[in-house]
C-alpha cells in the first residue's frame, strides 16, 4: 500500500549516456525537495521515465509500459505518471489528447523544474506539460549517492545538435547546439573530484563542437587542458564526436594530454560515399579514414569505435560492401550497428523510401558483426599475458563472485573478488590478463591493493 505522503518516485531510463546524466540530474532534484528514490515501479507513488526517440524499439517499451500503468491508475488515482525527454518533446500532442493518465510530459530543456512540476500535479491533480527552454538541470548540485559508482560521472558540456543528418530526429527533440560556459563546467568537475570522482565522461551530442558559440578561441580542446589541471582526475574521455569538428588543434591536445582517455568513438554511419552524402553526413569516407590517420599518428596506443547504419533507403550491396571494407581497414575496437528503421519527422523518413527489405537489413547487420567481433576478439587475444590498470565499477552482473571494470582504452575486464579485503569498487587495480573474448577480458589480481 503507497501512503500519498511518501513522495516516493520510479525513474526508468533509456537511450544514450546523456540520458542517464539527465536521470541522475532529475533524481538529483527529486531527492533535494524531500522525495525518496523507490526500488521498483510498483512501490513508487511517482512514476518517471526519461525516454528516447532514435530508435523505434526504445519508444516501444515506453508505449508499452504506460499503457500498463493506465490499468494500474483505475485503482490507484494517486499515482503520478510522468514522461520525460525525447518522447515528450516528438509526441507532446499525442500525449496529452490521448494518454490523459499521463500527468507529466516534460521536455529535454525543463530538467531543472522537476519537482515544483511534481508538485503542482500534487496539488492541482492537473497535468503539467513543459516542453520549452527552461531550466536544463545542468545547476542542479548532484547527489553523489544516486550513482552505482561514485569513481564515474557524466558532465555534459553541449546540449543541443546542429548536424543535418537525414535520419537523426535528435536536433527536433534536443534542439539547437548551446555549449556550457568552461568556468562552470571545470568547478561541476572539481567538485565532483573533491567527492570522490577520479573518471569523468564529458557528454554531447557533438561533443567536439564544444564552444564554436562561445567566445573566440573556446573548443574542446581548451576544455580538455583545463580539465587536467584538475589532479584527482585520472581519467577525462568525451563522447560523441563528428568527424567534421575533428581538428588539428583537438588532435594535438589529446596526445599532449596523458590522462585523456585512449579510446575515442568517432561514428562513421556507412563506408560509402553515396550513403553519407543521402544522410548527409559532409564528409566523405576518404576524409574520416584521413581523420583516423591522422590522430593514429599522434596518438599510436589509440583505439577506436564507430557506429554503422545498414539499409539506409537506397543502400545497395556494393554500398554494404564499403562499410565491410572501411571496417576492416580501420579495425575498430568496438562497433555499434544498427538497421535503419525511419523516424517520424525526419527527412529519411519524409522523403525517402525506406526500400530495403528487413531480412536484408538484418543479414547486412550481421555481416557487419560477425567482422567486427572477428576484430575485437584478435584485438583482446593480443592482450593476453599483459596487466593492466582497471578502474574497478562493480560486481559482474553475470557473476556475482567477480569484479568488472574498464581500462584506459574501455577494455572491459572481469576478475575474481578477493576473499578477504575492503571492496575495490572505484579503486584502480592491476589486472593479469588470462582470457580473452570479443566483448570481454578475464583476468586475476595482481596484488590485493589497489594502485595510488
Amino acid at each position: 500500500m503507497i501512503l500519498p505522503d511518501q513522495k516516493s518516485f520510479h525513474l526508468v531510463t533509456y537511450g544514450c549516456q546523456m540520458n542517464k546524466l539527465d536521470s541522475e540530474l532529475v533524481a538529483s532534484r527529486l531527492v533535494g525537495a524531500g522525495y525518496v528514490p523507490a526500488e521498483s515501479e510498483d512501490r513508487a507513488q511517482i512514476v518517471l521515465f526519461n525516454t528516447c526517440s532514435v530508435r523505434e524499439h526504445a519508444e516501444d517499451r515506453v508505449w508499452s509500459r504506460l499503457g500498463a500503468l493506465k490499468l494500474r491508475k483505475r485503482t490507484e488515482p494517486g499515482l503520478i505518471i510522468g514522461v520525460l525527454g525525447c518522447m515528450a518533446q516528438e509526441h507532446q500532442v499525442f500525449l496529452r489528447t490521448r494518454m490523459p493518465h499521463v500527468d507529466l510530459v516534460c521536455g529535454t530543456r525543463e530538467f531543472g523544474a522537476i519537482d515544483e512540476m511534481i508538485g503542482r500535479i500534487t496539488a492541482t491533480r492537473e497535468s503539467v506539460v513543459a516542453t520549452g527552454d527552461g531550466a536544463t538541470g545542468d545547476e542542479i548540485l548532484r547527489n553523489v549517492g544516486l550513482r552505482p559508482n561514485r569513481a564515474q560521472a557524466y558532465i555534459n558540456i553541449i546540449r543541443g545538435c546542429n548536424m543535418p543528418c537525414t535520419f537523426c530526429i535528435v536536433p527536433r527533440t534536443r534542439g539547437a547546439e548551446v555549449s556550457r560556459p568552461v568556468a562552470e563546467i571545470v568547478e561541476e568537475a572539481a567538485r565532483l573530484a573533491a567527492d570522490g570522482v577520479t573518471e569523468v565522461t564529458l557528454l554531447g551530442q557533438t561533443v567536439n563542437a564544444y564552444g564554436h558559440d562561445l567566445e573566440r578561441g573556446t573548443d574542446l580542446a581548451l576544455l580538455l587542458q583545463e580539465l587536467h589541471e584538475i589532479p584527482a582526475l585520472r581519467r577525462i574521455a568525451f563522447i560523441t564526436s563528428h568527424p567534421n569538428w575533428l581538428k588539428p588543434r583537438l588532435m594535438e591536445t589529446m596526445a599532449a594530454l596523458p590522462r585523456v582517455s585512449r579510446y575515442f568513438h568517432l561514428p562513421v554511419q556507412s563506408g560509402s560515399d553515396t550513403m553519407l552524402e543521402r544522410m548527409k553526413r559532409r564528409y566523405t569516407s576518404a576524409k574520416y579514414m584521413a581523420r583516423i590517420r591522422d590522430l593514429q599518428g599522434l596518438v599510436p596506443e589509440m583505439e577506436f569505435a564507430s557506429d554503422f547504419i545498414v539499409g539506409f533507403p537506397g543502400e545497395s550491396e556494393a554500398d554494404h560492401a564499403l562499410s565491410k571494407e572501411l571496417m576492416e581497414e580501420v579495425g575498430f575496437a568496438q562497433s555499434f550497428v544498427f538497421k535503419y528503421s525511419p523516424r517520424p519527422l525526419t527527412v529519411a523518413a519524409d522523403y525517402m523510401q525506406d526500400d530495403v527489405p528487413q531480412q536484408v537489413k538484418q543479414r547486412r547487420n550481421q555481416e557487419l558483426l560477425k567482422i567486427q567481433t572477428r576484430i575485437s576478439l584478435a584485438k583482446n587475444e593480443a592482450l593476453v599475458g599483459s596487466v593492466v590498470e582497471v578502474l574497478v565499477e562493480g560486481p559482474s552482473k553475470k557473476r556475482v563472485d567477480r569484479y568488472t571494470g574498464r581500462t584506459d582504452r574501455h577494455r572491459l575486464v572481469h576478475f575474481p573478488i578477493p576473499a578477504q579485503g575492503e571492496s575495490l569498487v572505484g579503486r584502480y587495480v592491476p589486472v593479469r590478463l588470462e582470457e580473452a573474448s570479443a566483448h570481454s577480458l578475464l583476468g586475476r589480481l595482481v596484488s590485493a591493493e589497489a594502485l595510488s
